[in-house]
């Protein structure tokens, strides 16, 4: 590759020549120079422009790669891409094959310089890495460079530190990007306190200092996407050893949870340049999907934003949010008490656990409707507002009758599938809190007008229980079942309510069934 050091006028102008622009695509200003590197495939050409910020009170650089053929008058949408912590504005050419990537895309891309530990947050006096962003480096990009200086036209994109500020600057600051997307974004702040220099930005987290961390946090910024209209995409390497699985999978929780429209995905691969050098191309192809879209007028509406369309998501979100503002209680009031959780569906949500267990600290997540977590909404998709963020001494989960229910009237899902996500669903609890108890309960029969679902459960039953059978000693079955069956196979009438849910009596068999359970696992009461 070749380098070209730019001195003077003279210089500047004939690269302008050179690169096929017009001289009024630069900014030549007296604070700033530029340096032109061709890449080796003759089709991106990278230029480096160091430039005066106000915001930092410094110098600082940058580079944009674009296409080296290029029509004299054509403006080009713009994907503004951030670097992770311990790095620069060189990582992205230097350490990826980002000039062949970006090779006949139509499409300007700026690595901005964001510090080693800056964020892309304001942290005065001289770390505005947010104010230098949104309103010098666009700014100046666009003076200089045949950038097509509107919204629709902008997206941003970056890998851990950078990819919390593509999310974050997204979210704050939905008026200048129609896209943003995350590789291994570290996505929750406060999940890494004393880490990465974050203290420096906001203080040491504690009461005090709560506010400003999540002000600027991507989990506690979900809300803001729900009318944003901006197009979402993050995935994280499963091997990922920084905390970001967590963080991803928490913050697609929230977006799922409020019906927000977006993309997330997981793969093997760590935290490493050779994931992000993988993953470029389709965060590449992502934005230029959504420029595209935006400009022919084809995007969809369900695109972007809030998109929930029926009763069962609408419940499912409302008792989800609640979850959050509980937990929020729970994280406030400092206690050093663990709950136990209920974990289900409608069986679940019906239970009345302060009545039924006076002398223990109960908390309900069960949603009417809700299923495993096969598909977009269910357990496996809810367990951080449900589980994890309380940290339960023990877990109770009682599901399985709506998958069955599909099963009986479609085929779909299998019984197999059905099991595989409770597993996955156990396997998640037990390694986000490895010390809790958990109770697997078997799906009670049903009668009437849900009979059609009975002669599925004792073979489901059957299943999940191998899943606490022989494995790990805190892992219990709970047999409910036994007692609440009659001799034609289906739920005795005297226990049922409408064929589907337990009546009082029925639930009082439940209440004997974990009394027993608990006993067994040495679960003693809260209060005598």
């Amino acid at each position: 590759m070749k380098s070209f050091a730019l001195r003077n006028l003279s210089a500047i102008l004939s690269l302008v020549l050179l690169l096929g622009l017009s001289a009024t695509a630069f900014d030549v200003s007296a604070q700033s120079t530029a340096v032109t590197t061709q890449s080796l495939s003759k089709k991106s050409v990278s230029t480096t422009v160091t430039m005066w910020s106000r915001a930092l009170g410094r110098e600082t650089t940058y580079t944009v790669i674009m296409p080296a053929e290029r029509q004299p008058d054509t403006r080009y949408p713009v994907l503004y891409l951030l670097h992770g912590a311990y790095g620069s504005y060189r990582d992205w050419p230097e350490k990826t094959a980002l000039l062949d990537y970006a090779a006949g895309r139509p499409l300007l891309i700026v690595c901005p310089d964001g510090g080693e530990f800056g964020w892309y947050v304001d942290s005065p006096p001289n770390n505005n890495y947010e104010t230098f962003l949104t309103q010098e480096l666009i700014a100046d990009v666009e003076a200089r460079f045949p950038a097509l200086p509107k919204r629709e036209a902008r997206g941003i994109c970056g890998l851990s530190m950078g990819g919390h500020g593509a999310l974050s600057l997204a979210a704050k600051h939905p008026e200048l990007f129609c896209s943003a997307s995350a590789m291994s974004g570290i996505l929750c702040l406060t999940n890494h306190p004393g880490k990465w220099h974050l203290d420096d930005r906001f203080g040491p987290l504690n009461e005090q200092n709560d506010a400003r961390w999540r002000a600027h946090s991507v989990a506690d910024l979900v809300d803001r996407f729900t009318t944003a209209g901006i197009a979402l995409y993050f995935d994280v390497g499963t091997s990922d050893a920084t905390g970001a699985v967590a963080d991803n999978r928490l913050v697609h929780e929230r977006l799922a949870n409020r019906g927000i429209a977006h993309t997330y995905a997981e793969f093997e691969g760590g935290h490493t340049w050779r994931y992000w050098d993988w993953r470029i191309s389709a965060h590449l192809r992502f934005h230029l999907d959504r420029f595209n879209e935006l400009r022919s007028g084809s995007a969809s509406p369900s695109a972007v934003g809030a998109v929930f369309t029926d009763n069962l998501h609408r419940h499912y979100s409302k008792r989800c949010l609640a979850f959050e503002a509980e937990n929020a209680k729970w994280r406030k009031a400092s206690t050093t008490s663990r709950p136990i959780v209920l974990l289900g569906s409608s069986s679940i949500e019906g239970l009345k656990e302060r009545q039924l267990f006076p002398n223990y600290v109960m908390v309900n997540r069960g949603i009417s409707g809700d299923r495993i977590g096969i598909g977009d909404r269910g357990i496996l998709h809810r367990l951080e507002c449900s589980v994890f963020a309380l940290r339960p001494r023990a877990v109770f989960i009682l599901n399985g009758t709506n998958d069955l229910s599909a099963t009986a009237r479609t085929g779909s899902p299998k019984i197999s599938e059905i099991v595989a996500t409770y597993a996955e669903v156990v396997a998640r609890i037990c390694k986000e809190v490895p010390d809790a108890k958990i109770f697997i309960v078997s799906c009670t029969p049903t009668r009437d007008a849900y009979a059609y679902i009975s002669p599925l459960i004792p073979k489901f039953n059957a299943e999940v229980a191998k899943l606490a059978n022989g494995q790990d000693p805190a892992i219990y079955y709970v047999d409910t079942y036994s007692d609440c069956v009659g001799t034609d196979g289906l739920l005795r009438e005297e226990l049922s309510r409408d064929g589907l849910h337990l009546n009082a009596a029925g639930y009082e068999i439940v209440k004997a069934r974990f009394l027993e359970a608990m006993a067994k696992a040495n679960i003693q009461p809260d209060l005598p």
